[in-house]
């Protein structure tokens, strides 16, 4: 099935919000905008599909990494993409999906604190204009990065 859907160019824009969902599924909007990118050619200095968000995403879903890569780039759908996640997830996917979402609004602790921090402080460095004090985990640095509006 040849792709009409036209990828995001990661070079000129951002893809998707890490919060916003796709199905009801957070996370799988912003992979689908990186695989579609990474297959044109535009994915821009994006770490490629699966980076760790998406391998975090990967395992909550139980999904098979490159099987998910190949339903992208067979040219479906977001919608059909989501629905294929939701058929080939792990039993369970629905509890691990809560928790998921509780862990992308709560702040990182332990050692991961320590890597976000140095992650904002860089980020501050390179773009002084941002306000990285609210970011108190990756999902939402992401979103001060590149101007997503933050979960209330």
């Amino acid at each position: 099935m040849a792709s009409t859907i036209q990828a995001k160019d990661l070079t000129k824009d951002h893809p998707r919000s890490p919060y916003e969902e796709l199905g009801g599924i957070p996370w799988l909007a912003r992979l689908i905008d990186k695989v579609r990118a990474l297959n044109a050619g535009t994915i821009g200095e994006y770490t490629p599909y699966p980076c760790g968000g998406d391998q975090n995403f990967i395992k909550t879903m139980g999904v098979d990494t490159d099987a998910l890569k190949a339903e992208i780039t067979s040219g479906k759908s977001d919608e059909q993409i989501a629905e294929w996640v939701k058929q080939h997830a792990q039993p369970g996917w629905e509890q691990r999906l809560v928790d998921y979402r509780k862990a992308q609004r709560s702040a990182v602790t332990g050692e991961m604190a320590g890597y976000l921090e140095g992650s904002k402080k860089e980020l501050k460095a390179a773009r002084p204009e941002l306000d990285v004090s609210k970011a108190d985990n990756w999902s939402r640095l992401i979103c001060v990065e590149e101007g997503h509006a933050l979960p209330a």
